[in-house]
């Protein structure tokens, strides 16, 4: 970096704090300093941070010189002093116009453990963000030691990028060709890569394809795992791709009736008062796998992921790993930009977001009791009250295939299951696309706070329904929702639903009387059924997910080709 006399740098911000609290739980480093090379004068502050929120400066000094270099490093922290300081930050002010080259936090402690690094990638014809991904990645190829291998599982079109064709080319990048078995399909097939390689290493990390990525992060997990004095599974943070200083998810625990308690989900990291959600270190149930590091060794013991091909595969490894011993650390600093959840509205998608909540309610018990009646009959009732048949459709679908048991669900491939929900769910007409919409006309609706309890939901459910069948609203809409639509607050009315950040493309959601009195009758059966057979039905799939998770079972879901 270079500064003119009088700038300064103040690398108080998510990615260049120095955490200590999770450097304490975790590893063994007992001492951290700074280490500086600098071209001409600067004066360095190093800040530490307590846990009740006051800073304190733990030291200041200057560095000056052409190409100079501390004698040694500026020792600031051991964990015999200071011992409530739990962050740490540093800030350079310029004295005359200097360049710095190197600016680092540094330690005596001696790693505890090599690490080696194999990188697994799934996509779906995605090429976009993935050729980015890629160049940062390839980037790392012969400069980070512990990097060995990348594995990338095309199961779209062949390639048309020139960079992503000529990938075939580049030694350390391996591009594997399979049929589409969804993520979950993409990501088991790099880690039986792995766990088959004659070159073996010590941990896999798994991200998606709909990321951008600073690769300098891979260091900073590959350095934090060196020092790690048990073995963990180690997540990075999902921030908002479309607004890049928004916190998406920092790791989540699993709540009652299986809802996700994400940490930190919309904090805005431009506050460094948000830093204070990394003042202690914390654990969680699972860390999605935009950037999951997992132990091979692990990998080994728990077997591979069940074959859900989307949604929920990082949940349930998670809690399987947790099951035999494995923590996940969602380090903070090892962020990747992830694309909104707020813009995606596929309707089919709710189909495996209830079909493997139920599968792994039936496979986990000890997590939480299986969702009742009335949970999932509020997974149906909430998409048929905001106009979202097709989702309400799959919803629906999930549920059957739920009861039908993994011998009917899994009869065949999950690619082909997947074709066969998708065309059911099809079936029911779009929502309108509306494009250039005046959003400043719109009133913007927000979700209803949470906190009622379970009769005033149901009362509520009852009353929009009502109100959709006596007096349905044909009305242009008036209201736009940004997310997973909320009943109450749409309240059975016509609205747009924003399908980017800036509502330049939205669905235009109206209610429909006669296929709404359709699939709520078809839900009220299905509630039925499912009040009496979930009990046997989730005692066969615990039977069965072992023999789901196998070798055998995933040998038949893809064959073995490469480009």
């Amino acid at each position: 970096m270079v500064l003119t006399a009088g700038q300064k740098i103040v690398a108080d911000g998510y990615f260049n704090c120095f955490y200590l609290a999770w450097w304490i739980a975790r590893t063994n480093v007992r001492n951290v300093g700074i280490q500086c090379r600098v071209t001409g004068s600067v004066r360095l502050r190093i800040v530490g941070h307590r846990r009740g929120g006051a800073c304190v400066t733990l030291l200041e000094q200057g560095v000056a010189g052409e190409g100079a270099e501390l004698d040694a490093p500026l020792w600031v922290w051991d964990r015999d002093s200071e011992s409530d300081i739990v962050r740490l930050h540093v800030e350079a002010t310029a004295l005359t116009t200097s360049a710095i080259e190197e600016l680092c936090f540094v330690t005596q402690s001696p790693p505890v453990r090599d690490v080696s690094l194999s990188i697994g990638l799934c996509t779906f014809n995605r090429e976009g963000l993935l050729a980015e991904t890629m160049a940062e990645l390839a980037s790392l190829l012969g400069t980070e030691p512990a990097l060995r291998r990348i594995i990338l599982v095309n199961q779209g079109h062949p390639f048309s990028d020139p960079k992503l064709q000529a990938l075939r080319q580049t030694p350390g990048i391996e591009v594997i060709r399979q049929p589409n078995r969804g993520g979950t399909g993409g990501f088991t097939r790099t880690m039986i890569e792995t766990l088959d390689s004659a070159e073996p290493v010590t941990h896999h990390l798994v991200m998606d394809d709909d990321i951008r990525l600073d690769a300098r992060v891979i260091g900073r997990a590959v350095r934090f795992l060196g020092h790690c004095t048990t073995e963990i599974a180690l997540g990075g943070q999902s921030i908002e791709l479309e607004d890049r200083m928004r916190l998406h998810e920092a790791g989540a625990l699993v709540g009652a009736d299986w809802l996700f308690r994400p940490f930190g989900k919309g904090k805005p990291l431009a506050d460094r008062k948000s830093l204070d959600l990394w003042n202690s270190s914390f654990p969680c149930d699972y860390n999605g796998w935009w950037f999951c590091i997992l132990p091979v060794a692990a990998m080994q013991q728990a077997g591979l992921p069940a074959p859900f091909f989307l949604h929920g595969d990082d949940l349930e490894y998670g809690l399987r790993l947790k099951a035999v011993g494995l923590p996940t650390v969602p380090l903070p600093g090892l962020g990747v930009w992830h694309s909104s959840f707020l813009y995606k509205h596929a309707g089919i998608v709710r189909y495996y977001d209830l079909r493997n909540m139920l599968i792994m309610a039936s496979f986990h018990p000890e997590v939480a009791p299986r969702p009742g009646i009335l949970t999932v009959m509020g997974w149906i009732m909430s998409s048929l009250l905001v106009h979202r048949y097709r989702a309400a459709m799959a919803c629906l679908i999930a549920v059957e295939d739920y009861l039908a048991g993994p011998e009917a669900t899994f009869a065949t491939d999950s690619g082909t299951r997947n074709r066969q929900v998708r065309d059911l769910v099809h079936a029911y007409p779009p929502p309108d696309l509306r494009t250039g919409v005046k959003v400043d006309t719109l009133a913007l609706l927000k979700p209803t706070a949470s906190g009622k309890s379970v009769a005033w939901h149901v009362a509520a459910f009852v009353a929009i329904f009502l109100r959709i069948i006596l007096v349905p609203d044909k009305k242009e809409p008036a209201f736009l929702f940004r997310g997973t639509p909320d009943p109450v607050s749409i309240a059975g009315r016509s609205y747009l639903l924003a399908l980017d950040p800036g509502a330049t493309r939205c669905f235009h959601l109206q209610p429909r009387r006669m296929t709404l009195i359709h699939l709520t009758a078809r839900a009220l059966i299905l509630a039925l059924r499912y009040s009496l057979g979930a009990k046997r039905a989730a005692a066969r799939w615990h039977a069965a997910m072992p023999m789901l998770c196998s070798r055998a079972r995933w040998a038949k879901e893809f064959g073995q080709v490469r480009d």
